[in-house]
């Protein structure tokens, strides 16, 4: 059975499953005069109290001191890869900064720098040409009609030598010891991978940008720091992240069927044993979408992804040899948001079936409880703002009502990631959406370390 198919399968007995609840827990009276709807939420506020407890308890992990990291023993060498289709407005500057990276051995340059044209057709292969020579770098192409950006890193780590594997975007930026850096955490028995940390520096262009830096500069920087603390499941996330070729190779490469391979390497990485790390003091910074539209768009192919992953591997994550803390880690990466978007849309059916005439009575938790998990979380995210953003009572309640404002566009994310996959399940398509990069506010220059904004 194929994994697109054990997905189709075990995503419509999950769907079956969340339905069968809702069945469940209705229950019709009989009244002199009408039918009672009685209507049990407790399950789906049960699930809010979990998610919530569990979410909140990361974030306080992450608020924790860092630790020191050792220097590294030895310096592997790297093939960093960059794919690019259609970057011309912010290729020049990333290629400048990793061509300016200080990693290396005995004076010499310790990396190669492999550009991998993805069928461009903008100025994107000119800007490749004119700068081949100046900044060392080789460019490669993808075949005709690959399409994806896992089909072009499968074809840049084909053209490699490097026994390690760098990834970065177009539009990123970095500091010139970034490679250094995260080496240095590729060091331990049973590491296959690192992640660095990804902030925008293009916070300041609308409320949107700052809403995603609080979402990456407070909110991922902290789950990932608690997760890294309990060695639990680190994930790529496709920007900025180190992976050992004999680990990608034993898990078959990037899975070119997959709609987010950072994700789903990592799971595969992980059932077969390895861990991924995060390296906190790694920054990159990214473009973060300025527009509702672009956001919308990007961030349905990542819960698409992930929707695809858990239905491709849950029998594996449920009955592989993973440590429990990983185990439900993993389920709480893939599945958490799901569930708890789907949670609030059956809650707001619920509402819209009581307004339209059917009597609908919640039998609920009590309200305490919900209030101490909401007040837990809430609390959780403050601590991880104040250590991200230092201790200031104004900032940090515009922080917690913008992440609060963040989530409404996962209840048009969701409905339309499912729309979407299902459509994808009944087509046998799958469209790769790629996200534009304007490269109005991304900095000059080769080194983008004096970016100070963490």
């Amino acid at each position: 059975m194929s994994g697109r198919t054990t997905s189709h399968l075990i995503l419509t007995l999950l769907a079956l499953g969340w339905g069968g609840m809702i069945l469940f827990n209705l229950e019709v009276l009989e009244s002199f005069t009408q039918h009672l709807l009685l209507v049990s939420v407790r399950w789906l506020q049960l699930l809010f109290v979990v998610l919530s407890l569990y979410g909140g308890t990361l974030l306080l992990l992450g608020a924790l001191p860092k630790r020191r990291r050792a220097q590294p023993s030895r310096r592997p060498f790297i093939s960093v890869l960059l794919p690019a289709k259609d970057e011309e407005r912010v290729i020049e500057g990333m290629l400048r900064a990793l061509a300016a990276q200080r990693y290396t051995v005995d004076g010499a340059r310790h990396f190669e720098l492999i550009v991998i044209d993805n069928g461009s057709t903008d100025g994107t292969p000119e800007i490749l040409e004119r700068l081949a020579g100046p900044l060392e770098l080789r460019v490669v192409r993808t075949a005709a009609g690959s399409e994806g950006k896992a089909a072009a890193l499968n074809t840049g780590a084909a053209a490699s030598r490097g026994e390690v594997l760098a990834v970065f975007d177009a539009d990123a930026r970095v500091g010139p010891d970034l490679l250094a850096q995260m080496a240095a955490a590729l060091e331990g028995a049973g590491v296959a991978g690192v992640q660095g940390r990804r902030l925008p520096y293009n916070a300041t262009a609308n409320f949107l940008t700052r809403m995603q830096d609080d979402e990456f500069a407070i909110l991922q920087t902290a789950l990932l720091r608690g997760r890294e603390r309990v060695r639990s499941f680190v994930t790529f996330a496709g920007n900025g992240l180190l992976v050992r070729r004999d680990a990608l190779e034993g898990a078959g490469g990037w899975n070119e069927e997959a709609l987010t391979e950072d994700i789903d390497l990592s799971v595969r990485l992980y059932l077969r044993g390895w861990r991924i790390r995060y390296c906190d003091e790694a920054l990159v910074w990214e473009e973060a979408v300025p527009s509702l539209r672009a956001l919308i768009r990007q961030r349905r192919r990542w819960f698409e992804g992930s929707l695809r992953s858990l239905g491709e591997h849950l029998p594996a994550i449920l009955v592989g040899r993973l440590p429990l803390r990983v185990r439900m880690d993993m389920l709480f990466y893939l599945g958490g948001s799901l569930a708890a978007t789907l949670a609030l849309l059956t809650n707001y059916a619920y509402a819209l079936a009581g307004l339209s005439g059917v009597l609908v009575l919640f039998l609920r938790l009590p309200t305490v409880i919900m209030a101490a998990a909401a007040l837990f979380f809430s609390s959780a995210l403050l601590a991880a703002g104040a250590v991200g953003r230092g201790w200031n009572p104004a900032g940090l309640v515009a922080v917690l009502l913008r992440s609060m404002a963040f989530t409404l566009p996962r209840l048009i994310i969701v409905p339309l990631a499912i729309a979407h996959y299902i459509q994808s399940a009944l087509t046998g398509r799958m469209e790769w959406g790629k996200t534009t990069h304007l490269g109005d506010a991304a900095p000059e220059g080769a080194e983008a370390g004096y970016i100070s904004r963490v």
